[in-house]
């Protein structure tokens, strides 16, 4: 029935969008655009080339975008096509492009492969929005403009941070986040796996984190969703059955990924692009983790956070991160490190004896201590540490990179970058996406000033970009999320990709607007704008 009902929607699609195939509406906002005379045609049984074999993914990924709603037979695997994908002088960093499409065919030049994504992003967008259906569409035009684009990113992360520990989110709902964010040139997926409410990665050192620890009966947060469902006679905040088990009479909420999941997600995120940030909170947010393994508490109560003061510990946190690491081949991991009871350490025997031993002044110190430690030790295997912004407290190498959240993030942002700190802005004054909307947040977040005005120019070096989280508290399935989501994703990609001074509202309100269609198109069950236009 779903799939019946999405294939009407995408033949309803059609005479809304005639007249948009006239103008170029790209989100997030090129660099250059050059808009030309004539139109490129796709058709049946035509080819993708591609000028060096690392860009066959990306072949094979535009192919399946253009075959599912077009119906078509689309050749990949040569090095000549109607439409080229050509890698030039290769640098890794560089994710800028260049597409240029004409009656005789398209072009997608760039130095990286995620340049190609971008360009391929960009393509899609200048096609009707029906390329987005899963389903073949009939009576449409497959065209493309005449354009030569030139294009590269403001910010090099651009990302969106899921939280699938206080309501879970399958590996298909997960891949489908992921094809919006490429959509939208968005590169980062910051994947937040652990916290006081479950374990959602599977490490087999510690079987027990999902064997006991992904499931629970229902607790206030779900209860609560049931509420407002009620309350507001809103589905969207119904817990899934399909999360639900019965054990011993009993039904459990949860599920967790399996280590080939992982894998999984990991592989179909790097052909579009995205980098797979794993968070594994530590040593705060670790309640079903002491519950777990008692050893890991303060006198083995079972109470998060972390005790710091065992060795046992440390053993832990190694030997989680070290298959963490064998899963995610990326650059950066992050240890969150936010909202820690540090009282409890207070209180502590074997943490007092730490704080001694080690020379430390309080527990604000010893918790930066097992930070540095940490540190070291992801440093030894290839990675680099991430951290929610409370990781400045008691003092930061200058190797680590902070994940600023906390309200007024001008100050703290000076701090850390005055530190010689990176930093990646993702404050809740604008970047919480779980929160609550009105008619106003879309320009609040369009029009804010999230990279703060009065950095120096050096400071400004150490902002790698911005992203958004999407706290799971309040979002128990795909439906909610797509409302709190979406259409904020898309003025934060233009954000984090255009140029502060090429960002104009009344400029970038009618692309919106054109680019509705697509979302519906998607499947996605956006906020309905309303902007109170003048």
């Amino acid at each position: 029935m779903k799939s019946i009902v999405k294939s009407l929607l995408c033949v309803g699609l059609f005479a809304w969008n005639v007249q948009m195939q006239a103008k170029v509406n790209i989100i997030p906002k090129p660099s250059q655009v050059e808009e030309l005379s004539g139109r490129f045609l796709l058709k049946n049984g035509m080819s993708i080339g591609i000028s060096d074999e690392s860009l066959a993914p990306a072949a094979t990924y535009l192919q399946e975008l253009l075959s599912k709603s077009t119906g078509f037979s689309i050749k990949t695997g040569g090095k000549a096509g109607k439409i080229q994908l050509n890698l030039v002088s290769p640098d890794e960093a560089d994710e800028s492009y260049i597409l240029e499409t004409g009656k005789k065919g398209v072009v997608i030049s760039a130095h990286s492969y995620r340049g190609i994504i971008n360009g391929i992003a960009t393509l899609r967008q200048l096609l009707p929005p029906e390329i987005e259906c899963d389903t073949k569409v009939q009576d449409v035009e497959w065209t493309v403009p005449a354009v030569r684009i030139q294009d590269r990113p403001n910010f090099h992360w651009r990302g969106l941070m899921l939280d699938p520990v206080r309501h879970f989110y399958s590996v298909e709902e997960t891949k489908r986040l992921l094809d919006d964010m490429a959509l939208y040139k968005l590169n980062k997926f910051h994947w937040h796996l652990t916290d006081d409410q479950a374990y959602r990665i599977e490490i087999k050192a510690y079987p027990a984190l999902t064997s006991m620890g992904a499931w629970h009966p229902f607790n206030g947060l779900d209860r609560g969703c049931l509420e407002r469902a009620g309350k507001e006679n809103n589905a969207a905040f119904l817990i899934p059955r399909k999360y639900i088990r019965e054990v011993d009479g009993q039904e459990l909420y949860g599920g967790f990924y399996t280590q080939d999941e992982i894998r999984e997600v990991v592989a179909y995120a790097a052909v579009r692009g995205i980098d797979v940030i794993p968070e594994l909170d530590m040593p705060g947010h670790n309640s079903v983790a002491c519950q777990c393994y008692t050893f890991l508490s303060c006198t083995n109560n079972g109470i998060s956070p972390l005790c710091l003061g065992r060795e046992t510990t440390l053993e832990f946190a190694q030997k989680v991160y070290k298959e963490v690491f064998q899963l995610f081949p990326y650059e950066y991991v992050s240890i969150g490190g936010d909202e820690v009871d540090r009282g409890r350490w207070a209180q502590c025997a074997d943490c007092q004896q730490r704080i001694k031993q080690e020379g430390l002044k309080d527990v604000s110190e010893l918790q930066a201590w097992f930070t540095k430690e940490m540190e070291k030790f992801f440093n030894a295997n290839g990675r680099r540490i991430l951290g929610w912004d409370e990781i400045l407290e008691g003092g930061l190498s200058k190797t680590a990179t902070v994940h600023w959240w906390r309200g007024d993030h001008t100050d703290v942002t000076q701090r850390a970058t005055q530190m010689g700190n990176e930093v990646v802005l993702c404050p809740f004054t604008f970047c919480y996406f779980d929160y609550s909307q009105d008619n106003g947040t879309l320009r609040h977040i369009y029009d804010g000033d999230i990279v703060p005005t009065d950095l120096s120019a050096e400071q400004l070096k150490l902002i790698k970009g911005m992203q958004a989280n999407i706290w799971g508290e309040w979002i128990p399935t795909v439906e909610r999320m797509h409302w709190q989501v979406f259409p904020r994703a898309l003025a934060l990609a233009e954000k984090a990709w255009t140029p502060r001074a090429d960002q104009q509202w009344e400029d970038f309100l009618p692309r919106l607007e054109s680019h509705l269609p697509r979302l519906e198109a998607r499947g996605i069950k956006y906020r309905p704008l309303q902007t109170n236009r003048p």
